[in-house]
């Protein structure tokens, strides 16, 4: 007789009760050694063993026995011939040593081709119609918090549009697929970003930064057009998605410092992600360029304007920053 703990199905209680194996039959008594079940063994659930934990056994409709371990109640349990893995690995040197090197090798190829894939081959298939709401919803919120009205000229907003609907046709790009606006923001300064859906914002102080030069202005909205034709905003919303997920199954047990490292580690994948992507935006500027036969000076010229307004970058922040080093991209521009 073995003694275990017995939680009936539909209750709460928790029952000490002696269980008696025979060929084909496990028996559940009671304290008072009054039978409670007689159960087939074929249809037990056993759990699989690990170390010296408890043997957990369910038992469809009639509940769960918690039981000590031992060697005898492992063979009671555990068919001769089932392999019990999980036991096996946990106690094999030669396995921990493989999971060493096999974890952090599969964690590098999930966060460096699996999830960038995934989020690619995500980003296509959501609807235009999704994309459209979403990029229209997303500025409506930034006009009410981040931006403001632009102070150009509407005059001259219209000549800004028009020149760069003779640029759009001179790369051959759609016309119709792209949007131009100008707004005004203290907050976000000299700055340039694209929606999912075609609408490229443009700030005044931008405008100031580069003095209304057209050139530079239209090898900037190539970058951010290579934005939107490589789906990099739902790709990168994807992309953190899919890396919290990962990142939560494998830590979010464990408490205290993992948790610190789980956000920094978030992060910095976050970042090289977004890194990717902006050179991806500007090898699509500098190729659309090249094949319409201008000049990607303009583009280098257009990054050392915004390089003046930041400071110095160090080698740590191509780490800690999403874009990459500003020089780097300078230098990729005139090779």
């Amino acid at each position: 007789m073995h003694s275990a703990n017995f939680y009936p199905a539909g209750s709460s209680r928790c029952l000490l009760v002696s269980l008696d194996f025979t060929k084909d039959h496990l028996v559940i008594s009671n304290e008072d050694n009054e039978v409670l079940h007689t159960i087939l063994k074929s249809e037990l659930i056993v759990a699989s063993k690990l170390a010296s934990t408890n043997r957990e056994v369910s038992i469809p409709d009639v509940g769960q026995l918690v039981i000590p371990t031992s060697n005898e109640i492992d063979e009671l349990i555990y068919p001769s011939n089932k392999l019990q893995w999980a036991a096996k690995l946990e106690s094999s040197y030669k396995a921990i040593v493989i999971s060493l090197l096999l974890v952090p090798l599969s964690l590098l190829l999930v966060f460096k081709y699996g999830i960038p894939y995934t989020a690619q081959q995500f980003a296509s298939i959501i609807p235009d119609s999704a994309v459209e709401l979403a990029s229209i919803h997303t500025l409506r919120v930034m006009d009410s918090s981040l931006l403001n009205p632009s102070r150009l000229r509407k005059t001259d907003q219209e000549a800004f549009r028009s020149q760069w609907k003779v640029q759009l046709k001179q790369v051959r790009l759609d016309t119709n697929a792209y949007s131009l606006q100008f707004r005004y923001s203290e907050t976000l300064g000299a700055n340039a970003f694209a929606f999912p859906n075609g609408t490229i914002v443009v700030t005044d102080q931008f405008m100031d930064l580069i003095e209304e030069n057209q050139s530079l202005l239209h090898a900037v909205l190539l970058h951010e057009i290579g934005h939107v034709e490589q789906h990099h905003s739902i790709r990168l919303i994807s992309q953190t998605l899919f890396s919290s997920l990962v990142i939560d199954y494998f830590f979010a047990d464990v408490s205290g410092l993992i948790d610190i490292f789980s956000g920094v580690s978030t992060t910095l994948v976050q970042n090289q992600f977004s890194s990717q992507l902006e050179w991806e935006a500007d090898n699509f500027a500098l190729q659309t360029m090249k094949g319409a036969n201008m000049s990607t000076e303009v583009f280098a010229l257009a990054l050392e304007k915004l390089a003046q307004t930041l400071p110095e970058q160090s080698k740590m922040d191509k780490w800690l920053q999403t874009h990459p080093l500003l020089r780097e991209r300078i230098a990729n521009a005139r090779k």
